[in-house]
């Protein structure tokens, strides 16, 4: 079998040498070849499957310019972009690596997004084992408001926690710290609030004072921000989540939970 990966962003500096170490064939199109290589459309018809790997408003008109015959099966690896955008294609697939590609390049343990039938979704599954990948079958067909949910999963998970310690920051050097110091002082926190989830769940990993149910140190927490020239309205919106996950957990009383609410619900 023939790969050609069209586009060669980061996702196929990452994709191409995996599928070259698990055995596979693999050439590149590129829009501007150069110095030999091969361009989109040549790349395509020496391929059996065909991985779009360029931006997610490129995929329909990358899709729609290609020669696509029988037998031949289209991919993206979008988390967002519905299959629709593959339809000139006869058969069509999505293979998202939920992975930040701004890190190393492997993709070890990380989960795999499969939306496939079941003519092309068993290969799939086969291939993510061959490249290390955990498969993880989405819904078929999925509608473009569940693709979009599931990214939005995906980005809230990722980048949504850099604001969250971007918030942090800014109250680290609003209590006189060192800037410079803040992220590597906080990071073991949230590792290791993430590995207690991992093995304990998320109601039964969350910590401090909402769980706790101290509305005084949430209070100081509030009047903090206030006095620093934060808006209070992400630590609100969190701590509001957090008290549900404490709720869930059945680790407060209906005074704490009605003291804490009233704090958070403030203006």
């Amino acid at each position: 079998m023939i790969h050609a990966v069209i586009g060669y962003g980061r996702l196929a500096r990452a994709l191409v040498p995996a599928l070259q170490a698990a055995g596979q064939q693999v050439v590149v199109g590129r829009r501007f070849p150069v110095g030999g290589e091969l361009g989109q459309v040549q790349a395509a018809r020496a391929a059996d499957w065909v991985w779009l790997t360029v931006p997610d408003d490129q995929i329909a008109a990358t899709a729609a310019s290609l020669p696509w015959r029988p037998g031949q099966l289209a991919l993206h690896c979008s988390g967002a972009t519905p299959l629709t955008a593959l339809s000139p294609a006869l058969a069509v697939a999505g293979f998202h690596p939920l992975k930040l590609l701004a890190g190393d390049a492997g993709f070890g343990g990380v989960h795999v997004g499969i939306e496939a039938d079941a003519v092309y979704g068993p290969a799939l599954e086969a291939l993510a084992h061959a490249l290390g990948l955990v498969p993880l079958r989405l819904p078929t067909p999925m509608s473009g408001q569940a693709r979009a949910a599931y990214h939005a999963a995906a980005n809230l998970a990722a980048s949504g926690v850099l604001a969250v310690l971007a918030e942090a920051q800014s109250l680290w050097n609003a209590a006189g710290l060192a800037q410079s110091e803040a992220l590597a002082a906080l990071a073991p926190l949230t590792r290791g609030a993430l590995d207690t989830a991992l093995a304990r769940g998320l109601a039964a990993a969350v910590s401090g004072p909402i769980a706790r149910g101290d509305a005084g140190v949430l209070a100081r927490h509030l009047q903090a921000l206030e006095a620093a020239g934060l808006e209070a309205d992400l630590l609100r919106a969190l701590g509001q989540r957090q008290l549900a996950l404490a709720q869930a957990a059945g680790r407060l009383d209906v005074a704490q939970i009605t003291a804490l609410r009233a704090l958070l619900a403030a203006h």
